[in-house]
């Protein structure tokens, strides 16, 4: 209490709380969840006892005790894995865990955009990533001596709002994981192929994982946010342009190794008549007359 009330009193709204340093058991005969409802509690009787605006509480266990099942009940974000490094191999292993939506959000760390030797392409990835999983967004480096492609980067307006969009909470999910079995968790080939809702049309990421240029295609209809027997129009949401109408399938060609796609679909009214199969997905396609049509 006495904490809060002092971080309160220096002008705090916001409050990482970390796991570290953990007293010994028989001190505080309580695990994760009660050592953070302790300081939880603390913050929301302050606030109320001096008609305070509760400050936002961050919790920070790296992940332990399925922190994304109940952090949400007590603060509004929480961080998923260990510490960030600004290297590939911790960046692809982050972006396996998601779970976020309005009033809680996964935190994957801090940005390492300008830190480290990370290439322009794993930065946008890496920015990309983390806006549209609604991460928040906290930059960790030097913005005295940060590069202009770097700036420009952190800058994206359109991925920005994305992450701010103040209709649609959820974040974006894998629909296909693309080099691993689907609803797979590989901490050096994350999903591939990601979408997600947002009030201003259907968000799709692809994540080029592998080390070399790669096309990657997909089904419009894989994504549940896109109605079969409609065309959509296509937004890249970095080169911030309109690209032609998709009809049924996506493909981007040489994407580069570590590599982002981001784009935006907007329905763009019916596909056009007599395309064959019938059914965008050929499998349990069946004929007005009751006959299944196998390809």
């Amino acid at each position: 209490m006495r904490d809060a009330k002092t971080f309160y009193d220096w002008g705090f709204d916001y409050l990482k709380y970390d796991n570290c340093a953990i007293p010994f058991d028989n001190e505080t005969r309580e695990g994760s969840i009660g050592r953070f409802q302790r300081m939880a509690d603390a913050i929301n009787t302050v606030a109320t006892s001096e008609s305070r605006t509760p400050m936002i509480f961050s919790l920070c266990s790296w992940g332990w005790s399925q922190v994304w099942l109940w952090a949400s009940t007590m603060g509004q974000s929480w961080r998923t894995t260990g510490d960030i490094a600004p290297e590939w191999n911790s960046l692809a292993s982050i972006i396996n865990l998601l779970a976020t939506d309005f009033g809680g959000r996964n935190d994957l760390d801090m940005l390492q955009l300008g830190n480290g030797d990370l290439t322009h392409e794993e930065e946008k990835l890496h920015f990309t990533a983390w806006a549209l999983m609604k991460s928040p967004l906290f930059i960790g480096t030097n913005l005295s001596a940060v590069r202009p492609d770097t700036l420009d980067v952190l800058k994206n307006k359109e991925i920005l709002a994305i992450n701010q969009d103040d209709v649609i909470g959820k974040s974006i999910s894998p629909f296909r994981w693309g080099i691993n079995p689907d609803w797979t968790s590989n901490s050096t080939h994350p999903a591939q192929y990601w979408s997600g809702p947002s009030k201003y049309g259907t968000v799709i990421m692809l994540l080029n994982i592998l080390d070399g240029p790669a096309t990657m295609s997909f089904n419009l209809t894989e994504s549940p946010w896109i109605r079969a027997g409609r065309q959509y129009s296509v937004h890249d949401l970095w080169t911030h342009t309109d690209n032609g109408t998709a009809v049924r399938t996506f493909t981007a060609h040489d994407v580069p190794p570590h590599g982002v796609v981001a784009l935006l679909l907007k329905d763009a009214g019916d596909e056009p008549n007599e395309l064959y199969p019938p059914c965008s997905v050929w499998y349990q396609c069946m004929d007005e007359n009751g006959t299944r049509i196998d390809l």
